[in-house]
């Protein structure tokens, strides 16, 4: 059981939210982002190479279609296959999305918000708009998140493991700090709500919330928190079972995962191919373990956890078509996204790539390629995550399109 000095510190860390209903938020979508962190290359699975003028199309690769997906496909990367045969019928790709820059951190941006850094990030957006107030309403396991209005209810783990340490007190405990005794923590307890309560009734109330918030986290201590490597990497079906955890019990809305690539080498190539290829089958890999995991998860209350959670497998930006001068492809403006899962309609490609190998146009009600069409853009992206987590759009965006066809 944790003191409430140690609760009052999580407190004070921002760690938590006055909160004033308790309940669970059944039936509502719950989201990972896996982020690629550095620039995939859609060419190598979700946009063919066969029709762009002047691409290196990769040697071996061969079209591959299951449960209505056509991806490319080879014989180095068997848990893709897997995946879409498996898994396919509830994934909807989403190519030819223009980011409007080349650079990795503009991009991570406009991808995440559709504006800049000043703005609060889709998962920041959905998580804070849950049903009920959560405990840890977006948490990052790791990689990027901006926020503006919800930064309170965004944490991180940390590298080092620093939210397990606090929650367990370990890190109180490193810091040299020490209880109160019982008499000290009763008398600071009745002054603290002697003051809230001459702050009146609406402060007074925030305050009790508060301390039941922080009751209920004494329960954390045994999620297993800790950052966890497969050799030279992380392992993502790990992480994913951790988010998996944290929605099941009711805690957090999202999470936020990062890929940095098979032995953690990136996505960034700029010369050679060879590592997309490997960290595409890898990628898969760890979504097919954590997809089988998610299959027999539970929820808050009883139902299949399936039944609420969505993927969000995407990255900052795409490769060129066009091989360099070191056989590599440089930064694209033009990339892909993947949903997965619940309230997804599956088993279809929304969008592709013109002989030009950039994005074309489409029907955002029917997911059609058109003359006529929208080019898709992050902001698209951004109004059908809202929409799908039952948020309005307009809220938050100017004049706001969600892609329709890629929900159920």
């Amino acid at each position: 059981m944790w003191s409430r000095r140690q609760l009052a510190h999580l407190a004070a860390g921002g760690l938590l939210l006055p909160r004033t209903v308790f309940g669970q938020s059944a039936g509502q979508k719950r989201f990972i982002f896996l982020f690629s962190d550095g620039g995939w290359d859609t060419g190598h699975v979700f946009t063919p190479w066969w029709d762009v003028v002047d691409a290196g199309v990769e040697p071996d690769a061969q079209p591959g279609r299951a449960n209505g997906i056509d991806f490319v496909d080879h014989p180095h990367r068997p848990s893709v296959r897997e995946f879409f045969e498996n898994w396919g019928d509830q994934a909807c790709v989403i190519n030819g999305l223009e980011v409007r820059s080349i650079t990795h951190e503009r991009c991570r941006q406009l991808m995440l918000t559709g504006q800049g850094p000043l703005s609060d990030d889709w998962a920041s957006i959905l998580a804070a708009r849950s049903v009920t107030p959560l405990q840890i309403p977006h948490v990052i396991v790791d990689g990027p998140a901006f926020t503006d209005r919800f930064t309170s209810g965004v944490v991180r783990v940390g590298d080092d493991d620093q939210l397990p340490r606090l929650l367990s007190g370990d890190a109180l405990t490193e810091l040299g700090l020490t209880v109160p005794t019982s008499r000290a923590q009763s008398l600071t307890d009745a002054f603290v709500a002697q003051r809230a309560a001459n702050r009146g009734t609406a402060f007074s109330n925030a305050y009790a919330d508060t301390l039941d918030q922080l009751a209920g986290l004494t329960g954390l201590g045994d999620l297993g928190l800790s950052v966890e490597d497969a050799g030279c990497e992380r392992d993502i079906a790990a992480d994913c079972g951790l988010a998996f955890d944290l929605f099941s019990r009711d805690i957090s809305r999202c999470a936020m995962l990062r890929y940095k690539g098979w032995c953690s080498e990136g996505w960034d190539t700029h010369q050679g191919l060879e590592l997309q290829s490997t960290n595409f089958e890898d990628l898969f890999a760890y979504l097919n373990a954590a997809m089988l995991d998610l299959s027999g998860r539970s929820s808050s209350t009883g139902g299949a956890l399936a039944d609420e959670v969505v993927f969000v497998l995407f990255s900052e930006m795409g490769r060129e078509p066009k091989l360099n001068a070191w056989e590599g492809r440089d930064h694209w403006t033009f990339t892909s996204v993947m949903l997965v899962g619940a309230g997804v309609q599956g088993g279809q490609v929304i969008g592709g790539l013109d002989s030009g190998g950039q994005g074309q146009a489409v029907d955002l009600g029917t997911g059609a390629i058109s003359g006529s069409g929208t080019s898709l853009l992050p902001e698209h992206l951004g109004a059908t995550l809202l929409q799908l987590g039952d948020v309005d759009p307009a809220e938050f965006l100017d004049a706001p399109a969600p892609i329709t066809a890629a929900l159920s």
